[in-house]
């Protein structure tokens, strides 16, 4: 079973919550599922400086300040939207059909859930309220934070644990919520 399963039995298997918990697991699986697609963290680095924001994932990978990033450059990078202006208005349950790249494998995909039903990360996203626009301000606030922590020294490993993952995430998610109930809230 690979990491983004694990994360996604436990989001799909866990049930609704009123405290901000699925946001932050959806948010969580969102993450690791972008770093296992991109083949760990030394991966996402390298599509991050193809697409032009080299300097950004210098600074989150380096031991320094980490550089701030836009949300809409960053989606952009990892998949962004495809096609023109009907394709961004697709509706938020449609969410990974409207993703290319990086971020269209990790939210369009199925996920296996604990009773066999189907479904994908972008519905997930969709059930927890996190809306496309609300997407990519997450990201770019949480991100730089993660590739951070998971390149401690400057260094990127050439492994990484599932535990060392979540706890890194479940960190940055913890200070990217504020204490508040929810990510947005």
């Amino acid at each position: 079973m690979s990491l983004l399963d694990g994360v996604l039995g436990a989001v799909l298997g866990g049930g609704n919550n009123n405290n901000g918990g699925g946001q932050h697991d959806v948010m969580s699986s969102v993450i690791s599922g972008l770093i296992q697609q991109a083949g760990g963290v030394g991966g996402l680095l390298a599509m991050l400086k193809q697409g032009g924001l080299g300097q950004h994932a210098d600074s989150w990978q380096g031991t320094g300040q980490n550089m701030p990033v836009d949300g809409g450059e960053l989606m952009k990078v990892l998949g962004g939207m495809m096609g023109g202006a009907g394709q961004q208005q697709a509706s938020a349950g449609g969410m990974g059909g409207g993703f290319g790249g990086l971020l269209g494998s990790v939210l369009g995909g199925a996920a296996p859930s604990q009773d066999g039903a189907g479904g994908s990360l972008g519905d997930l996203l969709a059930k927890s309220g996190i809306g496309q626009d609300q997407l990519g301000g997450l990201l770019a606030k949480v991100l730089p934070g993660v590739v951070d922590g998971m390149t401690p020294g400057g260094q990127v490993p050439e492994t990484h644990s599932s535990d060392m993952m979540q706890t890194i995430l479940g960190g940055v998610l913890k200070n990217a919520m504020g204490g508040k109930g929810g990510l947005f809230g």
